[in-house]
Formats: structure tokens, sequence, C-alpha cells
């Protein structure tokens, strides 16, 4: 019998952020046999995946894409917005912009309060410093010995430190350090997964020092489509590639959007909405892909005088060979940036005690990755609420596996979304009224001049706002009978299966969430490991 005939004790459907930890650290221990299926290529050897700067070339191009889009949103003009989401090895987590932040303890507080047992900041912080290793000043509240390598910009461009003494002027403070366990307001250099100007994943970081051992198995190419469920037991799954089996235990980690779809398609939904498609009902799980949430976010976007920002170095050779060196040699410059230089977090609501939106500056202007940079020099920043009210939903189209699955975020449904959104919009034109960032400007592209109103500001938002690429909750975790997850991550009803990944959370964190869906992979190889 050869190693590809025994059954591994746990299969793992995803090799994305969290099922590549999770195949990492379920594989160190040698007696037990591990399979990661991923259904998008290695992406081994491609320098736009290990240079920061190449997550926009790459979602620009579309490679290593799902492809996804969302129904017509009824709230923002009737338009589909692009969901694009990582469809290789690491996920979205080989692709994104890499911000790293973990939220702050009041995002996970909030779980446990929801029915998250055992999620609350206090269980939760211990793992977001076991897998990190912080680069800047030693705090007790830091990783030092962790997989993923986090740093700030060695050096900010001239129109980011505008950005940040302007929020300054605004009003914010200045935060020492956003990951400190701290109430996660005023302004601060972005903290980035980068190692020594590269990008540091869970691919890169974990499953690729793992991929030598014996008991872990690696295929991609492999597209799920149902999970094989026999006398209540999750016991394998079929694939375009055939019938994999587990001995154990499978484990979903297809993220927020193929997870639920993947739950349906083998029977784990709505009862009456999967009868309906003709898919014989495994386990009534009526949340199974509601809870859908999401991040939205509106730009500013300005012509500016020559500062150096990337649309003036991407015009020039000369520019561009400085910024090929400056990388080569000194591990700094656009090259080791991903999505941005600088964020901040306010409050809007007067009495509010905590950061209700964030501001994430970019040192290039462009109204579409697509289409590329202007060709001027420019800079945007994003706006958009730390935590909004809307809820959505992932669907099934049809019960056929090849079939993209129906995405609603139902954005800006709750009208306190609106609310903090505007007052978004209004900070923001405060902290871009300040100097020195006010000094720099020579024209404000987008919303325009003209938006000066509430009214004129939201159709603004309503023509233009789009995802900062953070879906979640769709198969959420927790306590009551309706929860599709226990605060184990084992799927209620159903033995043998357990979901780690963004679509357990109850509730988005504040900020950007790949800290998050890592932490969850962690804490799911912690209790796979207990048996648990």
């Amino acid at each position: 019998m050869s190693d590809a005939d025994v059954l591994p004790d746990v299969l793992i459907v995803g090799g994305g952020s969290a099922g590549c930890l999770l195949a990492a650290r379920l594989s160190e221990d040698p007696s037990r046999r591990v399979l990661l299926l991923e259904a998008g290529p290695s992406g081994k050897g491609d320098p736009w995946i290990a240079l920061p700067m190449g997550y926009a070339k790459l979602f620009g191009s579309g490679k290593y894409n799902w492809g996804h889009e969302t129904e017509p949103q009824a709230h923002l003009n009737d338009r589909r917005i692009p969901w694009p989401r990582g469809k290789v090895l690491g996920g979205s987590g080989s692709v994104n912009g890499l911000v790293f932040l973990r939220g702050a303890p009041t995002d996970y507080d909030r779980w446990a309060q929801a029915g998250a047992r055992g999620w609350a900041y206090a269980d939760v912080e211990p793992v977001f410093r076991s897998l990190e290793t912080w680069a800047g000043p030693p705090n007790p509240a830091r990783g030092a010995a962790g997989p993923i390598h986090v740093t700030e910009p060695r050096r900010l461009a001239p129109a980011a430190r505008a950005f940040m003494e302007a929020a300054i002027a605004a009003g914010l403070p200045r935060n020492p350090d956003f990951n400190a366990g701290t109430p996660i307001e005023g302004v601060a250099p972005v903290q980035m997964n980068t190692e020594n100007g590269y990008r540091s994943s869970s691919a890169r970081a974990l499953l690729a020092p793992a991929m030598g051992r014996p008991n872990l198995r690696v295929e991609t190419g492999v597209m799920t489509h149902r999970i094989l469920i026999e006398d209540g037991r999750a016991v394998g799954v079929e694939t375009s590639r055939g019938v994999f089996r587990a001995a154990k235990e499978v484990v979903i980690c297809a993220g927020a959007i193929e997870t639920p779809k993947l739950l349906m398609l083998s029977g784990i939904g709505d009862g009456a909405a999967l009868n309906g498609l003709g898919i014989p009902v495994v386990h009534h799980a009526p949340d199974v892909g509601a809870n859908l949430q999401d991040h939205l976010v509106g730009k500013f976007i300005y012509r500016t005088r020559p500062c150096g920002t990337l649309n003036e170095i991407m015009a020039s050779n000369v520019a561009k060979a400085r910024m090929g060196l400056d990388w080569l040699f000194a591990r700094r410059g656009p090259l080791s940036i991903g999505a941005g230089e600088t964020n901040a977090f306010a409050a809007v609501t007067p009495g509010a005690e905590e950061a209700e939106v964030q501001f994430l500056f970019v040192n290039f202007s462009t109204f579409n990755y697509a289409e590329g940079l202007h060709p001027f020099p420019g800079v945007l920043f994003n706006y958009g609420q730390c935590r909004p009210d809307s809820r959505g939903t992932i669907t099934l189209r049809s019960p056929e596996p090849s079939d993209k699955p129906l995405i609603d975020p139902n954005y800006l449904d709750h009208p306190n979304d609106v609310r903090v959104m505007l007052a978004a919009a209004r900070m923001g034109r405060k902290i871009a009224a300040q100097d020195p960032f006010a000094g720099l400007v020579e024209a404000e592209l987008r919303p325009g001049p003209e938006a000066q109103d509430d009214e004129a500001l939201l159709a603004n938002i309503r023509a233009t706002a789009t995802t900062v690429f953070h879906p979640c909750g769709t198969a959420r975790m927790g306590s009551d009978d309706r929860a599709v997850l226990d605060p184990q991550l084992r799927l209620r009803g159903v033995a043998g299966l357990r979901v780690a990944d963004a679509s357990a959370f109850p509730l988005i964190p504040s900020p950007n969430i790949q800290p998050a869906v890592l932490m969850v992979a962690e804490r799911a190889a912690a209790f796979i490991r207990a048996g648990r």
C-alpha cells in the first residue's frame, strides 16, 4: 500500500490562510497524517506573491482570483460589487494588502458575549502573541518568536507622513501600537505581515517549511464538490479528482463564501431552501450562509503636486530603477509596502467609547485597479465603518458545484451604517483640510468639491463605495440553537466536521481580519490536538 492509499487522520478543505496554518500545525505531530486540498494552484515562485506591492498587480490582473461578485446592491444604486478572493495556496493571505491588525479587545469580548464562550480577548490574546514576531520596540503584549513577522514601513512616503500630521492636527492622537491590546484609536504607520521586504504569510512561513514532512500531503487544483456524510458523520469529500476520505475528521477552511456554499451543497443548511434545489437535507441549519458581514469603504482621491507618489515612480524608468534598488539593498520603499502606509481610527459619535471608523492612506491614486494608476501625481485614502450593523447572505444559485453562489452583503441596509459612513466622510474631509496634507493637494477628484452636504456625500457613497475584502460570519460559532458551530468550531449536528476560517466569526472585527483568521486556525489546531 502506498502512502497515498493511507487515509489521513485529518482532511482539510481549503489551502488559504487558515488551511495552510492548520495543516502545518497538525503535521508537527509525526503520528498524525494530514491531507490539504486546495482548488487553486500553488503559486510557487511567483514574485508578485512574494513582493508586498504585488497585491495591486494581482488584484488588477484577476490572477489567483475566484472572481466573485455580489448581487445588485439596493442601497448602492443596484451595482454589483466585485469580490476578489484568493484562489492559490495561502488564499487571500497570498494576494492581500498585508495590513496586520488584531482588532480591539472589545471585538473579542463581544464574541464571547454573543455566545462564543472562551473567545474573549483574554482567551485569544496569547494566541495572537504566539503567532507573531514583532519588529518594533519590545512589548510584553507583542510576540517575539512567532512564525508571522510584523513590521512597520522602514520609511514613510512624504504624503503618508503629511496624512499622519494632518490627522493629529484634526484631533486624533498618535497611537504607539494598534496591536498592543489597547483601544485602537488615533493614527500610526500601518503594521504589515512582512519579513525583510517579503510577504510573511501562513503559506510562506508555515506551510512551505512543512511540505517536506512525510505525514503531510498537499494537493492543489482540487475543487471540492461535497462533503461525504455517512450515519451522521463526515467521512470525506467528493472532488473534481475523485473521493478523498478521512479516518477521523474533516475541517473546512474554504472561507466565508466557499465554506457555506460547500456546506449547503452537502445538505447542511436551511432545509426548505435545500429542498427547493433538490438537495437532500442532511442537517437543517438555517443560519448557514446567514450573518454575512463585510467592511464597506468610500474613497477620497486627490491629484497632488509632485511628492513621491507611486504614480510618479511608475511613470519614470529612472524612478522605477531607483525603487528596485531601494528594495534590493535596503528592503524599503514601495515594493516593501502593501495596501497602505498609515492607519487612523476615530470615533464619530459624541460620547462614543471606541473608534467607529477606519482610514487607510495609500500613496497612489486610481479609480480602478484594473485601469491602473492615474498619469499624474495622486494619493487616496479609504474610509469605512468598523462594525457595520447590516447583515447579508450567501445562498446557492443551483445544486451545481461549478456555479458561483449568490452573494448579497446588503450594504447600508441598516440606517446606522448610513449615519456612520457619512460621519466618516466628514471626518475624512476634516483631516484632508489640515496642513501639511492640504498643502500637497491640487484637486479633490472623489468625492469632488461639489459633494459638500450629506445628500451629495451619500450619493457619492452609493455610486462608488466598494468592499475592502473582509467577508466573514457565514457559519458563525455560538451557544444558541441556531449557531452553525459550537465554540470549539465543530459543526452542530454532524460529527467529525469542523470549520476554521472567517465564516466562523460571530461578529466582524473592527479592522482588517487577516490576524483573526490566523488566530481561529491556531485555536482549531489546539482543539484538534486536545481531542476537543
